[in-house]
């Protein structure tokens, strides 16, 4: 059976398609467990999270070590112990936003100026790219705005949108470009509910795209068949404390406290004259094979 067309985005199969069509119920997500880590070189001005199969990576924009370079990825074990740090020294890129994993790459957005960093989960291969709008030019349609990418697992395109300040119309479009030809915009996914100050994003094996909010203090989840939302679930932030919703990933089979984990969002605690701490929280879905 052919899958039905006008879809943004579908899947190679007929039932992965089905599968799609399952809602996530983010309303029914829990909080399971979260961990504090104070005063790392990983948790000062970290913005992003991702995984592999054996290790998390989280983006920072300042390495307090001496000699260190300001901005870098940093691998760690399951246990949250260093295990590498990539350095970003890049002349002109002030910013490192949310991060994410696909095909043995660490994928960032990279701000002043835009661009995108990729580098291989060893370490040892790296290369930068300028997304650019659809005849090849830049800018693209994001401007100067950068602040998460993802691939969609689906067609391989690596996703973005603006950030959307607070006091500005919320943002209602992410924005699709194709690694293959050169980061150039190919679509556009109309979102069915617009988010301001969107930190982090990444994709859901089901065809679901996840976006953090540090305006609404939230998790929203969008079909990426056609950008429908599908709901939300809050994170709890002491605003008054310097506290940002940053970066998110989905990784299956995380166990903490004794409760198996299916999503997991970076909450950074902004500190001064101290470092920043990190708040890594993870929330369990009712029905993990639905995300």
């Amino acid at each position: 059976m052919a899958i039905p067309g006008g879809l943004h985005a579908a899947p190679r199969s007929l039932s992965a398609l089905m599968r799609a069509t399952r809602d996530p119920q983010p309303e029914r997500w829990r909080k399971t467990s979260e961990q504090e880590v104070s005063n790392r070189g990983w948790t000062e001005e970290c913005q992003g999270v991702t995984h592999d199969t054996r290790h998390w990576f989280f983006s920072s924009n300042r390495n307090p070590i001496v000699g260190a370079p300001r901005r870098g990825i940093h691998r760690l074990s399951s246990g949250l112990r260093e295990r590498g740090f990539f350095g970003v020294d890049f002349t002109g890129h002030e910013h490192i936003g949310d991060i994410d994993h696909h095909d043995g790459r660490i994928y960032a957005a990279m701000e002043r100026p835009p661009g995108i960093l990729w580098v291989d989960t060893a370490f040892s291969r790296h290369g930068r790219a300028t997304l650019k709008d659809h005849r090849g030019s830049v800018p693209s349609p994001q401007g100067g705005s950068l602040p998460w990418c993802a691939i969609n697992p689906w067609n391989g395109w690596l996703y973005s949108s603006r950030f959307g300040d607070a006091d500005q119309p919320a943002i209602g479009e992410v924005f699709a470009y194709d690694p293959d030809d050169d980061f150039r915009h190919v679509a556009t996914l109309g979102l069915g509910q617009g988010l301001k100050r969107i930190q982090g994003g990444c994709f859901t094996p089901n065809g679901h795209l996840l976006l953090t909010s540090d305006h609404t203090y939230d998790i929203h989840c969008y079909s990426v068949l056609n950008g429908a939302h599908r709901g939300r679930v809050g994170i709890q932030v002491d605003t008054g404390d310097g506290e940002e919703v940053e970066g998110i990933t989905v990784r299956r089979g995380v166990r903490t406290d004794g409760v198996d984990s299916e999503v997991h969002v970076v909450l950074l605690d902004n500190d001064f004259p101290s470092g920043d701490d990190v708040y890594f929280k993870h929330y369990s879905v009712p029905r993990a094979e639905d995300l």
